[in-house]
């Protein structure tokens, strides 16, 4: 609807026809221009009638879909709150943009076809949404903004199943229902422990808004270990420019045992699982239990010293038990 006046005849359609407009928004997309309108019809009214209405008012590329008493929000507010409920509460993304978008299914026949909304995250993977109603370019926007902002947050986000402490570590990807036990594995650790991961003094504890992108990497997969109730080990797979690194951090009481092997090992299966041929591992120089580990998980290693951190590089194409043979 782009004509001077038209805005005018479909309030008077409206009225006419008993539909009651709670709220509209004009979205100007190039020499196009959408609007959204939030109406209430009479009982017995379907999808179709109130198409039906709107495209005899002057309106085309009609599409309807049904809402609740949300819609009446406004809408930068609504997604607002939802990034809030990602971020804050852990819920999943596609759960939270499935209810922004209103894609429950129509109780009528479809009369404008099924579309599937594509979403690029971040790291190269891609969020489906689909809605028996056409999704408008202004919808599309907004939930590639809402994508962006939420860093493309994937994974469960149930509670973590706490462990009996009789029980053996156990190595598993992390997710956003893990920040406040990463931040509590942080707060356990000594200055060492976070100088060998971090390869700087940390001035300050860390927080749970930094802790977010240890446990949902925008390329790349977190690793916890997990004791009883407690994270106990972290380790961080990324991947930039086709060089995989991996860092990690294991709980002082923790240290020297085989909770670094098993995150190597773990870190070493991701990697080659999405194609890379060699794994970087990196750590402070005086960091010789991380060495160790990488020989007991069975690697070769090439290991190169670059300002005051190590890099321990190992070859994906076989993991052979044995022992480190190092060169450089």
């Amino acid at each position: 609807m782009d004509r001077p006046g038209i805005l005018a005849e479909t309030a008077l359609a409206c009225g006419a026809a008993g539909v009651n407009i709670l709220g509209m928004q004009v979205f100007a997309m190039g020499k196009r221009v959408t609007d959204v309108f939030v109406v209430s019809a009479p009982e017995g009214w379907t999808d179709l009638d109130i198409a039906h209405l709107f495209e005899s008012a002057g309106g085309s590329q009609v599409s309807v879909t049904r809402v609740d008493q949300g819609a009446t929000v406004d809408s930068a507010t609504r997604y607002l709150q939802g990034v809030r409920e990602v971020l804050e509460d852990g819920r999943d993304v596609a759960d939270v943009l499935a209810e922004l978008l209103e894609t429950e299914p129509p109780d009528v026949a479809d009369y404008a076809g099924h579309d599937v909304l594509e979403l690029a995250r971040r790291n190269g993977s891609a969020l489906s949404i689909s809605r028996a109603g056409p999704f408008t370019p202004v919808e599309k926007a907004r939930a590639q903004a809402f994508l962006a902002l939420t860093r493309g947050a994937i994974g469960t986000t149930a509670r973590v199943t706490t462990l009996p402490s009789s029980q053996v570590p156990v190595v598993r990807q992390a997710s956003l229902a893990d920040v406040e036990a990463v931040v509590a594995l942080h707060d356990r650790c000594s200055d060492k422990a976070l100088f060998d991961r971090y390869q700087v003094p940390l001035q300050l504890p860390m927080t749970a808004r930094m802790t977010r992108r240890l446990v949902a990497p925008d390329n790349g997969v977190a690793l916890v270990v997990q004791q009883g109730d407690d994270v106990v080990g972290h380790g961080l797979l990324e991947e930039l420019d086709g060089v995989w690194t991996f860092r990690l951090l294991i709980q002082d009481t923790h240290l020297g045992g085989n909770l670094e092997t098993l995150l190597v090992r773990r870190a070493a299966s991701h990697a080659k699982g999405d194609g890379a041929d060699r794994l970087t591992l990196i750590t402070a120089e005086s960091n010789d239990k991380l060495l160790r580990a990488v020989g007991n998980a069975g690697f070769m290693a090439r290991i190169e010293r670059r300002d005051g951190s190590v890099h321990i590089s190992v070859p994906l194409s076989s993991m052979p038990l044995g022992a480190v043979h190092t060169t450089g």
